[in-house]
């Protein structure tokens, strides 16, 4: 992290305390003392001392500042803090896919020392696992060839061990197989080198759909569909043939991998048939084979939706469960499920589904939120064992990340002030007045919409800009998410302003520069949605001038998104289908890969399932796939307007589908590299389209023409 300063630092080990991880600093003999129990606590210290001392900030996904001293700043008193949570947990499988389907060995090796100087100590990892299966259904009778093509490509790999899809994308390359295998052995084992434990794959039933057929006496149950997509059948744990099953995937795994003291499995995750299936023998049944190929396993459990059953947990030793309350910025399971009967849990956030890109965020709930619980549940009064981070999509909104995960050491929230003080010092290395009113004017808005289960109950909302086409005035791009952002958009164009009132003293931080881009995207992003309403406003009026003018700027807006998001390494399409190309080793193994990750965030499968789920507003999507979906909606209502009778919009939208299609097969290239001064970019765009961002009625207007 810091191989310039690296000399000017002792590491230390100490032992934990009562449990529970420890990290103290202090100077000594002109050098900084840095101790722990743990690669992981030491790791805290270290990012502790350079926010405390050298205002620094490593980053994690989303821009860093690190001008540091030549001579690191001495330590008065020594600090010694103590968690007070035994975990401290990240991912949950829908990350995999979203963020890091595409990742090498340098990328997660930064991963896990951001997730280790994070104080994570717990994370799931199924990279790897494609081998685990090939190996235990060859033993079954499949081939090798035959459990690739019923394989899922990474990109989609964590809904099939979800047990909501097989046999797509595939099939699966041997070289794939290979190269993620050594992936997933160097994660586990840099994770326990750096005190961490991975949280494997569990098994509990799922076997190819032609199972049955092979082993016809076996009790073999059909899960249905998720959405449009087959799930894969599952083997009655009550069947004898299930215990043989797990035995050999568990030596599998163990062939591979080593230990696991902690394994995730979820049967009926997001539905699945339970009809016929005794709930608290099938826990027993799916458990039995997991303690004995692993004395001292944990099992671990997503609470969604109604998952995990109360009769499966209730079932079990409850000290040999833990459960991710996952989605506890808008409802906290734990409270109206009794702590879920006295099993472990933890006080989990999703935040972002699907990597989608919006600004609004709960943040001071995520200090305040964890603190309530430790405070009413936590040792001697209840079950909350730790906190998580559950993003989907984890290189998005990084205060929210730093504010969440700074409660791994803390047991009160902050004083937000002071917390907005020194996060713009680190982040932006200067303390700026401008950059200061700017995450003021954010925090009282777009940063800390109200809590759970008060105001607006979305709080993931999406622009237009993303969505496919059509006559609603509040089309969705994504079923999770609304189109009314939870706060006043015209602060966010203050903010914007204030913050790039800055850049003489910010704006040589990285991270700053992240911010200045990601702000404006908001901006663009919720005028977009606008233009929308205004277009169609225009459309029923008839008026074929305002329409004609609303539609250019709309395309241009998305241009212009597309040149802000281009400037940064993180908003790129480049990036992403370069990283999954990489994964083939021959043209159609590169081509395969792209044609995965294209999907993925747009029509998500061929044919299409979730579409536009994991919609980004990245350089290369909103310029090579959003504005063309814009491009031939728009000359369609142009054409029409001036036609008599009703329009049908059905043509053109299959049209935009039938387009759509042939995008996530093309092989076109994006730039994978940045380009263009963000400041200056972001400058010009503010000046352009701040009075349209102020404007109360864009068809009266006069829309495009800039203003204070």
């Amino acid at each position: 992290m810091i191989p310039q300063q690296a000399n000017q630092f002792i590491v230390e080990s100490i032992p934990a305390e009562n449990r529970r991880d420890v990290y103290e600093i202090e100077s000594r003999a002109g050098k900084i003392v840095l101790r722990g129990n743990s690669g992981v606590s030491v790791a805290s210290a270290l990012k502790r001392y350079l926010a405390d001392f050298c205002h620094a900030d490593p980053g994690w996904h989303a821009g860093s500042q690190m001008r540091l001293p030549e001579s690191l700043p001495p330590v008065p008193e020594k600090i010694r803090v103590v968690s007070p949570y035994p975990f401290r947990f990240s991912y949950n499988y829908c990350t995999h896919g979203y963020t890091m389907a595409w990742w090498d060995w340098p990328r997660w090796e930064r991963e896990l020392d951001d997730l280790a100087m994070h104080g994570v100590n717990l994370a799931l990892i199924i990279q790897g696992q494609e081998q685990v299966w090939i190996k235990a259904l060859q033993e079954f009778g499949y081939t090798d060839a035959e459990v690739r093509q019923w394989l899922v490509m990474p990109s989609h790999q964590p809904w099939q061990f979800m047990s909501n899809m097989e046999n797509y994308g595939g099939p699966v390359p041997e070289s794939l197989v290979a190269r993620r295998l050594k992936l997933g052995q160097k994660i586990i084992a840099r994770m326990r080198e750096l005190g961490m434990e991975p949280v494997q794959q569990g098994y509990y039933g799922m076997v190819p759909s032609d199972f049955h057929k092979r082993f016809p006496e076996a009790r073999v149950r059909a899960q249905g569909n998720w959405s449009t997509l087959k799930r894969p059948d599952l083997l009655d744990p009550a069947d004898p043939l299930f215990a043989k099953f797990a035995a050999v995937f568990y030596r599998s795994q163990r062939d591979y991998f080593g230990n696991a003291e902690f394994l995730a499995a979820d049967p009926f995750h997001e539905g699945g048939n339970t009809n016929g299936i005794d709930l608290a023998a099938c826990a027993r049944q799916i458990y039995a084979p997991m303690s004995n190929a692993y004395p001292d396993v944990t099992w671990v459990f997503q609470s969604w939706w109604v998952n995990p059953r109360q009769p499966m947990l209730d079932a079990l030793d409850k000290s040999r469960c833990l459960v991710l309350d996952l989605y506890c910025e808008d409802h906290e399971n734990w409270r109206s499920r009794d702590q879920f009967g006295g099993a472990p849990w933890l006080w989990c956030s999703i935040h972002n589904f699907g990597g989608n890109h919006f600004i609004a965020s709960r943040l001071a709930w995520m200090a305040e939120g964890p603190a309530k619980a430790l405070a009413e549940a936590g040792p001697g009064k209840g079950m909350m064992r730790g906190i998580g981070g559950l993003m989907e999509g984890s290189d998005t909104h990084p205060a929210v990340w730093e504010m969440l995960f700074a409660q791994s050491w803390r047991t009160n929230p902050p004083d937000y002030k002071l917390w907005l003080d020194e996060y713009m010092r680190c982040r932006y290395g200067a303390a700026d007045p401008a950059a200061r009113r700017a995450l003021q004017t954010l925090f009282d808005s777009a940063w800390n919409v109200q809590g759970p289960r008060q105001g607006p109950k979305i709080l993931h909302h999406g622009s237009a800009v993303c969505a496919r086409p059509s006559l609603d005035p509040n089309q969705r791009a994504s079923p999770s998410a609304g189109t009314a952002p939870p706060y006043g958009e015209t602060n966010l164009v203050v903010a914007w302003r204030q913050l790039l009132d800055a850049a003489p003293a910010c704006g040589a931080s990285d991270a700053y520069r992240y911010d200045v881009a990601d702000l404006g995207r908001e901006v663009m992003a919720d005028l977009g949605t606008r233009y929308h309403q205004a277009i169609l406003r225009a459309f029923r009026a008839r008026d074929a001038r305002q329409l004609e003018v609303l539609s250019q700027r709309m395309l241009a807006l998305i241009r212009d998104m597309d040149t802000l998001a281009g400037t940064r390494k993180e908003f790129l399409l480049g990036s992403w289908i370069a990283d999954a190309r990489a994964w083939g080793q021959t043209p159609d193994e590169k081509k395969l890969c792209e044609e995965n990750a294209r999907a993925l965030l747009t029509t998500w499968t061929v044919p299409q399932s979730h579409v536009d789920y994991a919609n980004r507003q990245w350089n290369g999507l909103l310029g090579g796939f959003y504005y063309h979906r814009w491009q031939m909606w728009l000359s369609a209502l142009r054409d029409a307007v001036g036609q008599p009778g009703p329009f049908d919009p059905e043509p053109i939208r299959q049209k935009i589908q039938d387009w759509e299609y042939g995008w996530t097969r093309a092989t076109d290239s994006f730039p994978a590299e940045p380009s263009g001064d963000t400041v200056a970019i972001a400058k010009k765009q503010l000046a352009r389209y701040s009075s349209d961002a102020f404007a109360q009625d864009l068809l009266n207007e006069q829309p495009g023409k800039s203003g204070k």
